[in-house]
Formats: structure tokens, C-alpha cells, sequence
């Protein structure tokens, strides 16, 4: 947060060298490792087999979507509680920083292509009734999350995880806005 006060402040340089600075190779081996596989791990202890459910097909979770139920929900992952932030948002930031800095354009994208930062706090939606299941696309039934806590729940439904209903509607009781009016200053 502070890099991009610096950021709005006009010191591209030195938010740059801020955010090079951080290791970030641990988010990244984390989230590599042991995050994006934590659905296939409570899958298999379930005794089930990976792809056997379908996400059902696309969904509209566009920008403009995910704006609202972020807002909506505070701009804090519905599970965890981590702050999120757009991915419309880190997009602007890492132009900001001049480019590559938390998202390196490779041709192949996977995880080492992004900076820790935005793989710890990108915004998801998650269906909390899956989608597989209920089919049920309304925004009643979305929360906003981080990557890791989405690939977390996987397809399964609450009661199957032991876990209890994510915190939605609270946007009006968080004072974290996602970083959005910070770099909306700038622009």
C-alpha cells in the first residue's frame, strides 16, 4: 500500500524499486505449492476424482461484476478476510510501476508470471452454492475472494467442508476500498 501512495505521490522510480524489493518468491511458491491445490487435496480426501464435476460452463464475472460484489462485500475475501484488490486495478498499478513489475506478459501464463502481491490479493468471485450444482449465477450467491481460498472450496458445498457461510454485504463496514480510489487520483 504504501508503493502505491508513492505511486500517487508521482514517484514512479522509487514505488518501483519499492515492490521490486519485496521477496515475493515465497507468495509465490505458497500459492504454487500448496494454494491453487488445496481443492484437489480436500477432493481426493473426499474420495473423488478430479474433473468428474463441471463448472457448468461461462459465467458473466467481468470487471464491472466484480466491482460490485467487491464493494458489495468490502473489498475483503468472504472467507479469509484477506483485503483484495481488482485485477483491473493491480493492471493499472503495474502500468503505473512501468510495466512487468506484478505481471510479467509472458506467453504462457502461470503463476511465476505474476508478482506475490497480486496472486495473495487478486478478487475472485466464488460461487458459494457451486455452480456445478445449484447453476445459481446471482449475485446472491457470489462472494468475493482471494485465488487461494476460491481454488480452496472448489466444487464442493459448505457443509460438505465443515465451513461456515462467508461474510457478504459488509461493504458499508470496511474502510478498505481496494485500492481503487487511490489510484483513481492518479488518472
Amino acid at each position: 500500500m504504501e508503493a502505491v501512495r508513492v505511486v500517487v505521490s508521482g514517484d514512479f522510480k522509487q514505488a518501483k524499486e519499492m515492490v521490486e524489493a519485496i521477496d515475493h518468491e515465497p507468495m509465490v511458491n505458497w500459492y504454487d505449492e500448496i494454494a491453487q491445490h488445496v481443492g484437489a487435496v480436500r477432493l481426493a480426501m473426499f474420495g473423488g476424482q478430479p474433473g468428474k464435476r463441471r463448472s457448468g460452463g461461462k459465467r458473466n464475472l467481468g470487471p464491472t461484476r466484480i466491482r460490485r460484489i467487491a464493494a458489495r462485500d468490502g473489498f475483503l475475501c468472504g472467507y479469509c478476510d484477506i483485503r483484495l484488490v481488482e485485477p483491473d486495478v493491480l493492471r493499472d498499478i503495474d502500468t503505473m510501476l512501468g510495466g512487468g513489475v506484478l505481471h510479467k506478459r509472458l506467453t504462457s501464463r502461470n503463476n511465476r508470471s505474476y508478482h506475490g502481491i497480486w496472486l495473495m490479493t487478486a478478487i475472485t468471485l466464488d460461487h458459494v452454492e457451486p455452480f456445478a450444482k445449484h447453476h445459481n449465477d446471482s449475485d446472491d450467491n457470489l462472494v468475493a475472494s482471494c485465488w487461494s481460498c476460491n481454488f480452496g472450496k472448489y466444487h464442493y458445498e459448505l457443509q460438505e467442508l465443515g465451513l461456515k457461510p462467508p461474510r457478504m454485504k459488509r461493504g458499508a463496514s470496511s474502510n478498505w476500498q481496494g485500492l481503487r480510489e487511490l489510484v483513481m487520483t492518479t488518472q
